[in-house]
Order: structure tokens, then sequence, then C-alpha cells
């Protein structure tokens, strides 16, 4: 039961964070590709997730008391997953966005990407689901912004195995 638990609220994690293409194609994305981009936007992700159902989770919820702290401690590390993450998040955005942030300088494309996914976020999850995610993030909150972004990324390759895509976003082969 507990299992069962874990993987819904995985799958519904997993149903906001990767949602940052929007590429009007699939896109591709390695599984590294994929835990580099999710490490670098988990801050923003749960940003974006906490503001949306602040108004209907409980005064307990882990959203409403402890998604700062988490906040805090996956962001001291993001400088160190931009180079990685910049060149996944380009290929997720698509061809033409990403040729337009290639000509800005690297801060504003990352500011850009910081707010988008904020935004994006907040602006695509449904209230009914804020309960789950709740329990996604509480669950994964003790782990490092790797191992949760690595479980994210691995979680999307199982479910793609069994559904090639994903939202605009599928794993391919390393």
């Amino acid at each position: 039961m507990r299992m069962m638990r874990i993987s819904g609220a995985i799958a519904a994690l997993l149903a906001v964070v990767p949602g940052v293409a929007v590429a009007a194609e699939p896109v591709c994305l390695t599984r590294e590709e994929a835990t580099s981009l999710l490490t670098y936007a988990l801050p923003q992700a749960i940003e974006g997730t906490s503001k949306r159902c602040a108004s209907v989770l409980p005064a307990d919820a882990f959203l409403r008391r402890g998604s700062g702290d988490l906040i805090a401690r996956y962001s001291g590390q993001k400088a160190k997953y931009w180079p990685k993450a910049k060149p996944a998040f380009l290929k997720a955005v698509g061809s033409d966005a990403a040729n337009t942030l290639r000509a800005l300088p690297d801060q504003t494309t990352r500011q850009l990407a910081d707010t988008f996914v904020e935004g994006f976020v907040s602006q695509r999850i449904t209230l009914k689901s804020c309960g789950k995610l709740d329990l996604a993030i509480d669950l994964l909150s003790p782990l490092p912004p790797e191992n949760t972004a690595g479980l994210i990324a691995l979680t999307m390759e199982i479910a793609g195995e069994a559904e090639p895509k994903l939202g605009n976003i599928a794993l391919c082969r390393d």
C-alpha cells in the first residue's frame, strides 16, 4: 500500500516537474539531460507548486510548512547544475525559442528559465492534485536534489517504456 502511495505521488510530481517542455513536437531527453534539467528546476517547480496549492492545503501540509527550507536547500546548488541543465532546457523549449535564448546573456537565460518553470508549473497544476503533490514532495524532501531528480528521471524512463511519450517529453536511450 505504501509503495502504491509513493508511486502515485511520484507520478503526480512527474505531471508537474517535467512540464517545462513547450516545444510543439515531442522532445527526447536522455536520462542524464532530464536529471540535469530536473535538478536545476526543482526549486522553482516546488515554489510554483507551493504557491498554487497554498489555498487548498491544510496548515500542516508539507508545502505550507516545510517547502521554504527545501527550496532554499535545493537552490543552494543551482549554479552547479546550470551548465548541464541549460542545453537540456534549450532542447526542451524547442528550436525557435532556443535560438532566441542562445543570443541572450547566460544570466538572463537562467532568470527566464527560473521564471518560466515557476509560472508554468503553477499554472498547470490542478487544485485537486495538490494533496498528491504535497505527499510526493514530502516523501522526496529528505533526498538531495540529485537523487530526487534522478528518481524522477528514472520513473519517467520506466513510464516511457509503457507509454513512449509522457506529455511533450520522452526519455531517449543514453
